[in-house]
């Protein structure tokens, strides 16, 4: 089921059971992620133009996706974190659509199984 998961978010496995050792502990914090702020602060502040912000949203995000093994959403978070870094709100801006639609399906496969 989890492995599955995975696959259908385009995320690592192998990784993800490497550092939380069984299925298990991944939908114990699959939960945590449901729960987590970060997205929010990133879409609030890109909405309200605040780089600084969004930045920081970004940037928790991003580790976040990484200690999750969510190879594809973490790749695109990592992309407007450093828009962001970079003072590049306006290409960030565009950016944006694609870490909501990665976001979005990462939720929507998560709700399947918790």
């Amino acid at each position: 089921m989890i492995e599955e998961f995975y696959k259908k978010i385009n995320g690592n496995y192998e990784e993800a059971i490497s550092r939380m050792k069984n299925d298990e502990r991944i939908i114990k914090f699959l939960k945590f992620f449901l729960m987590d702020e970060s997205y929010k602060q990133l879409e609030q502040a890109i909405d309200n133009g605040s780089c600084d912000d969004a930045f920081r949203g970004a940037h928790t995000l991003k580790g976040v996706c990484k200690n999750m093994a969510f190879t594809e959403l973490s790749l695109v978070v990592e992309r407007i974190t450093e828009e962001l870094r970079a003072k590049e709100f306006e290409k960030a801006k565009t950016t944006f659509p694609k870490v909501s639609e990665e976001y979005k399906k990462v939720i929507e496969e998560i709700n399947k199984i918790v």
